[in-house]
């Protein structure tokens, strides 16, 4: 039977926070409970020593020593992670002048780079004999540069680029996530593992 005071407690894995707000209880758990309780609970501040540190871990159990320690008879339950990590950000993230253009020169080598790799990997199978040998093929007719293949082929691999990164410029072809956001993701991942394992935050 559920009474009154009893308050279910959702932790929420991994937070992002602005160093300069108070990390608030409703900010780690979502809550459920009686709407006075609830408000109460919500608006409690949580002390986290954010000086010098970018992240910090805070286990589920001294959220329970914390909210006993502020608010008392109440019954809870948690469910969820076992522990939170919160990510602080830089207050002048935004206001970062120079952001635009280290994107900009990150995608300039990262461009450069793939049309390198794509220009190594065509001169190492002679992609150019072997399209003068498949048109020569099909044609019967032998020519040193057979546009014919070449430009379809060119095109093919903008188009093929485009459906395997799931992007035409801004927009997506379909909801499925990206390899590259399967890889940022993947990666996220393992750093905040790696960073509740070794408890480098708080």
């Amino acid at each position: 039977m559920i009474n009154n005071s009893q308050v279910f407690l959702r932790a929420n894995g991994k937070v992002s926070l602005p160093k300069s707000k108070s990390v608030l209880l409703k900010d780690l758990v979502e809550i459920s409970a009686d709407r006075e309780i609830k408000k109460k609970l919500e608006n409690l501040s949580y002390p986290v020593n954010i000086k010098g540190n970018s992240n910090a871990l805070i286990s589920v159990i001294s959220l329970i020593t914390f909210i006993k320690e502020n608010i008392a008879n109440v019954d809870l339950v948690v469910i969820g992670e076992t522990d939170i990590l919160i990510s602080f950000q830089d207050d002048n993230i935004n206001t970062d002048k120079y952001k635009k253009l280290r994107v900009l020169v990150v995608c300039l080598l990262l461009f450069m780079g793939s049309i390198t790799a794509i220009i190594n990997f065509h001169s190492d199978v002679d992609m150019k004999t072997a399209h003068t040998v498949i048109y020569k093929m099909i044609t019967g007719v032998e020519v040193d540069r057979p546009l014919l293949l070449q430009i379809p082929y060119s095109l093919g691999i903008g188009v093929g680029m485009a459906v395997f990164f799931n992007h035409i410029f801004k927009k997506k072809i379909n909801n499925e996530p990206t390899p590259l956001e399967m890889e940022i993701y993947s990666y996220q991942q393992s750093v905040d593992e790696y960073i509740k394992n070794n408890n480098n935050g708080e």
